[in-house]
């Protein structure tokens, strides 16, 4: 019965979601405790259930089939990983929302969806499958968008649409895969498509023609829309229209984190690493995600608009997440297990401090914003804290995606890969520091845009105060990886490899 947690962790948010609904508009109190306290049920449940799956125990429910496609919920090493991340940075998350919508409208709406999402995140990590998996895609468009749109300003309706767009498309590609893998299971040539450690295709033939790779291609594609991945990324930038909680969101958690996640599951759970390696994409997978890292951060030097600059560092993390995961490696993939947590902290506590920043001071270009750590130290000492730690500065815990993706290129059996990964990671991590520590320079020691300002207000504890934490987070994860985040991480690599 140890699949009723999975269950559990889906329809607590859902159900708390569904109360936040029916409290008045003008109830904020109410609203704010259900909320918090429907996110902490979910991540106490999530707690339970890691420590069963550590204990190698198995959790897997089928509840319907639909043209022989079933509905499987379904428990494992990497849905740990996943859901760890997402429950635990929600509770900061709705902290910081609840104290950042104060001053805007239509709080009952934002609340409903902004915790409803938590369950549809749970939904995606505990499907068993990819039907299950491409459901809660979907579901998770239909819950993204009122957010994007929630000011319901010209700005935020276009970017709606068009984050709808590229996730209608996404939504397409993976189903052209499902139907592909679905059709060779009914015709008997694969035994099952849940997803599992090794692959379900690992001893199917590459010789049985383009279909299978063709398939593997279009869903990859698929992911990396969602994913935010160059030339496949514009949505992202184009929603940092909506509030910083929802920005916050989007970057750390619930939305681009979920297409690397599609990625592992399809690389790693449906085809299998000796699959691609043997299919001939390797090459192209890999150049893919180091076009991604570069052109990203490059793109990113070139922002003065703060949120968008760290919109663009998040879209060259993703190639970072997604290199680890294409070079079909022990060491990278552990890696990027441990960006998938590392990231997710560093990039909440940027978007918290920016949102602080733009609310309080009513700028949002990095260039109005010289002298802001004289004005608010602890935000910016927040800020700099994930920004040194995106651009690989030890004991922050960024660092050791780059250290294990080195390792990675120097143990990928030399030829021109290794030089090239190193050299790739080498500059990536130049780049970020180039648009990263003029920011912080400019904070603490430049000239101050705000003399004379003195009515400028304080900053709010419910905003400060997460953000802080999840700084010194930052720092822990980096000092004590064996005791905190490499744990997980080995269980989803040992699982595979």
């Amino acid at each position: 019965m140890l699949w009723l947690l999975t269950l559990a962790a889906i329809l607590i948010p859902v159900l708390g979601a569904v109360s936040i609904g029916f409290i008045k508009e003008d109830n904020h109190a109410l609203r704010s405790k259900l909320a918090v306290f429907t996110v902490l049920a979910s991540f106490v449940v999530v707690l339970i259930m890691v420590r069963h799956i550590a204990a190698g125990e198995a959790m897997e429910m089928a509840f319907f089939s639909l043209a022989g496609a079933e509905f499987v919920l379904r428990a494992d090493a990497f849905s740990a990983v996943f859901v760890m991340v997402c429950n635990f940075l929600w509770i900061f998350s709705i902290i910081y929302a609840i104290g950042y919508m104060e001053e805007h409208r239509n709080h009952r709406r934002f609340f409903t969806f902004y915790v409803l999402n938590l369950g549809v995140a749970c939904g995606i990590a505990f499907s068993g499958n990819l039907f299950t998996l491409f459901i809660f895609y979907k579901l998770l468009t239909l819950t993204t968008f009122p957010l994007v749109a929630h000011s319901q300003t010209v700005e935020a309706r276009k970017a709606t649409l068009n984050y709808v767009y590229y996730s209608v498309a996404s939504g397409a590609m993976i189903l052209f895969t499902l139907l592909i893998l679905q059709s060779y299971l009914n015709q008997g040539f694969i035994s099952q498509l849940t997803f599992t450690p090794g692959g379900v295709l690992g001893n199917l033939s590459t010789d049985l023609g383009l279909t299978l790779p063709l398939a593997f291609v279009v869903g990859f594609l698929g992911f990396s829309i969602k994913a935010a991945m160059v030339p496949f990324h514009r949505w992202l930038p184009g929603a940092m229209v909506a509030v910083a909680p929802v920005s916050a969101l989007f970057h750390a958690v619930a939305v681009v984190n979920t297409g690397v996640f599609g990625v592992v599951r399809l690389v790693y759970y449906i085809y299998g690493p000796d699959w691609v390696a043997a299919s001939g994409l390797y090459l192209s997978l890999v150049i893919f995600a180091i076009i991604t890292m570069i052109l990203a951060s490059l793109r990113a030097l070139g922002e003065d608009e703060l949120k968008l600059r760290l919109a663009y560092s998040t879209i060259s993390q993703m190639g970072y997440l997604t290199l680890g995961t294409v070079l079909l490696m022990p060491a990278a993939l552990t890696g990027t297990m441990l960006h998938l947590f590392n990231h997710a902290f560093l990039k909440i506590t940027l978007f918290f401090c920016a949102g602080m920043i733009i609310s309080m001071t009513g700028r949002t270009r990095i260039s109005q914003m010289g002298g802001i750590g004289k004005k608010y130290p602890r935000t910016m000492k927040a800020f700099s804290i994930a920004a040194l730690g995106l651009v690989g500065v030890p004991p922050i815990c960024g660092y050791l995606i780059k250290l294990y993706l080195l390792r990675a290129g120097i143990e990928v059996g030399g030829g021109f890969l290794t030089p090239l990964i190193i050299s790739i990671v080498l500059i990536s991590a130049v780049l970020n520091a180039t648009y990263y520590l003029p920011i912080i320079i400019k904070a603490f020691w430049g000239e101050n845009d705000f003399a004379g300002e003195d009515n400028l207000p304080e900053e709010k504890p419910l905003l400060l105060y997460p953000a802080m934490f999840l700084a010194f987070c930052c720092i822990l994860l980096g000092l004590f990886p064996t005791f905190t985040t490499s744990p997980l991480a080995e269980l989803v690599v040992n699982s595979i490899f």
